[in-house]
């Protein structure tokens, strides 16, 4: 029989694929995983992982080892939960949001959770590609599409509106923007095509058919900045560009509609920690609805 021990650096390897990311995450040494696996892989008499050159691999056996491995872990973390919140409040919980909501929205309004909760500690990993609550980086996560996983517990989590957007400055030096034909003749600020996490965020084409686009990146946050100092215009979401002196929107009846989706593992959902933040990020979108919809600054 081998130790249950083992199992953690069993699941960290499978989630970060490497030995030594593996390691970092569980602050120990690429040779301690290593020997723990060969320990678990000696006591059933079977191999778990197949090493290629872009990281480790599943075999059948470790994929039939894995469901199990998760299940005790998840039955581990609830009464971990439940122990705690008995004994005082709460805990860490880790939120993984789209860059944008995470930092331009959900961040300055925290304060009221941490008021309910004091005991409350929480992550927010707000960066501009999807977060994995299957691999673990996330209990909770944020995303711009539906995700089609039976795994999952996902509610929409709200609409927003993306508006055009150029700073004063801009539209001084540049021709005047009366409608929409008016558009292709200026500079544009984008994502990088290849580099896209969401097809949802793929909109430019629906404001102009050949935008001439001078500046690229993957940040939204580092395109705002960019539209701020006037390289061109920029398709930005309400909730982070409407209320900015710096910029002016611009044909308002123009703008699209897009949603977040808020997702969490499905035998992790009744988690006391997680449904605090769970419904204070639900509650918090639907009293912020006009900011959301750029129907308030």
């Amino acid at each position: 029989m081998f130790d249950w021990n083992d199992l953690r650096f069993f699941l960290e390897l499978q989630r970060s694929g490497r030995l030594l990311t593996a390691a970092q995450r569980l602050k120990t040494t690429h040779a301690t995983v290593a020997r723990h696996i060969e320990a678990i892989e000696k006591s059933l008499g079977t191999a778990l992982f197949v090493q290629h050159a872009q990281g480790y691999e599943l075999t059948p056996s470790g994929e039939a080892l894995l469901k199990h491995a998760e299940a005790m872990e998840n039955v581990a973390l609830l009464a971990e939960d439940e122990l705690t919140h008995c004994a005082a409040p709460l805990g860490k919980i880790r939120l993984g949001v789209a860059e944008g909501l995470g930092v331009m929205f959900l961040a300055s309004r925290m304060g009221g959770l941490f008021d309910r909760y004091p005991g409350l500690e929480v992550e927010l990993v707000a960066v501009p590609r999807f977060v994995s609550i299957l691999n673990r980086e996330a209990e909770i996560s944020i995303h711009l599409e539906r995700p089609s996983v039976d795994q999952l517990v996902t509610r929409k989590l709200t609409d927003y509106r993306l508006a055009l957007y150029a700073s004063r400055a801009y539209l001084e030096r540049n021709p005047p923007i009366e409608k929409r034909e008016d558009l292709a003749v200026h500079a544009w600020i984008d994502y990088v095509d290849d580099l896209l996490f969401s097809q949802e965020l793929k909109f430019l084409s629906s404001f102009c058919r050949n935008p001439k686009v001078v500046f690229h990146s993957t940040s939204v946050i580092a395109q705002h900045q960019a539209a701020r100092s006037g390289l061109g215009i920029a398709v930005l979401p309400c909730f982070m560009a409407a209320g900015d002196p710096e910029l002016v929107a611009l044909l308002p009846g123009e703008g699209i509609e897009r949603s977040y989706w808020i997702s969490s593992r499905r035998e992790l959902h009744k988690s006391v920690r997680l449904r605090v933040l769970w419904d204070y990020v639900v509650e918090l979108c639907a009293r912020e609805q006009g900011l959301l919809l750029g129907e308030s600054h």
